[in-house]
């Protein structure tokens, strides 16, 4: 069973401690912290170290961004060029600004996950998010180089900090921003957000699932009711059926299937026209029933629980009787290939598969054409 991946993304010296508490808490709940100081990362030494932290991205799970009062390293050009910028910008709204010319390892780690679809958790600093919204305020006013920011280390760096926020804020999803001032308020936040995304992803998992299994029994009965109404109206057909009385309009039926669910649209259906069936989970079962009444039809499968010819086991117990009904085999198309021909042998009338032909027996043996 493989691990989920994190990747932590930020830069280290001034949020070291932060770090290192995230690591134990992702490790703890039995992830795979992805961190460059603690040798995670495959460093290629055919590529220069940045590339290698970049490339590493694609190989995680989910990557978490912790943004502090530190730019970090400035990028080399080369690393720049592994991030496709026209596609993450796509996933931006319009007019957000990236600058390729001040872009930090930690931007490029994050734009690499928006790039492939790597989800991405955002923490920030408090002060440094308290000061982002004095600089949104004032960007474009003379005075902004002016205003001195205690939450970043160097206020050169102070800008491209603060835009590099608006790029994850900005996005057109995957954009939610959560504060920090200690590194147990990202663990709390952390695990609300996974349990809860765990917990909506098997409710949508059980929702499709039975939105499937509705569109499937509406398609089955549709199929079934053209079936019945093409069976119903057509002429008459030349086959070789069992001598019996004229028709009538009822009958008793024995249907030999472990699993009897599969059968209910057919079951239900012919019960509407006074068509009983009595139902065996084994071959014991129907045996039995066949002593105790007299049926106009017997239907088997032929797989039950770990036997693959339980059907043939039936047969011969029915023939040892001296069976005079009828006997059709309902089955897969795989057990018709194994199997039609030895059950043909013993003498049923029909090994089938499908609602259209099991019904098609049905109308004819029980006489409700006419």
């Amino acid at each position: 069973m493989s691990v989920l991946g994190v990747f932590l993304s930020s830069t280290c010296y001034d949020l070291a401690n932060v770090r290192d508490g995230l690591r134990n808490f992702i490790c703890n709940i039995g992830y795979e912290p992805v961190m460059s100081e603690y040798g995670d990362i495959l460093y290629d030494p055919r590529i220069y170290m940045h590339i290698s932290c970049i490339e590493e991205v694609k190989n995680s799970d989910m990557l978490i961004l912790l943004i502090g009062g530190r730019f970090g390293g400035k990028a080399i050009s080369e690393a720049v060029s592994t991030v496709d910028l026209k596609k993450v910008k796509e996933k931006l709204e319009a007019g957000t600004a990236i600058d390729d010319e001040r872009l930090s390892i930690t931007h490029l780690e994050v734009l690499k996950a928006i790039e492939y679809g790597i989800p991405v958790y955002v923490f920030i600093k408090e002060d440094v998010f308290s000061d982002h919204k004095l600089y949104e305020k004032n960007k474009n006013k003379p005075f902004i180089s002016e205003i001195t920011f205690p939450s970043i280390e160097k206020q050169e760096t102070a800008k491209y900090i603060f835009e590099f926020i608006n790029i994850v804020r900005l996005r057109e999803s995957g954009n939610s921003i959560f504060t920090f001032k200690k590194e147990t308020d990202i663990e709390e936040i952390l695990k609300k957000q996974w349990s809860s995304y765990f917990q909506k992803l098997i409710k949508e998992q059980f929702r499709k699932k039975e939105e499937l299994d509705n569109k499937v029994l509406v398609k089955k009965v549709d199929d079934l009711h053209a079936l019945i109404w093409e069976f119903i109206n057509e002429v008459p057909r030349n086959k070789e059926l069992p001598v019996k009385s004229p028709p009538k309009r009822y009958g008793r039926i024995l249907w030999v299937d472990d699993y009897p669910i599969n059968n209910e649209l057919v079951i239900n259906f012919f019960e509407e026209k006074n068509i009983h069936f009595d139902i065996a989970l084994t071959t014991e079962q129907g045996l039995k029933l066949y002593r105790q009444e007299l049926y106009d039809l017997i239907i088997t499968d032929m797989g039950r629980g770990n036997e693959s010819t339980a059907g043939i086991t039936l047969i011969e117990g029915l023939n040892f009787l001296h069976c005079q009904v009828p006997i059709v085999v309902y089955c897969s198309k795989t057990a018709i290939k194994r199997y039609s021909d030895e059950a043909m042998r013993l003498g049923v009338y029909r090994v089938v598969n499908g609602i259209a032909n099991i019904t098609s027996l049905i109308t004819d043996i029980c006489g409700l054409l006419e």
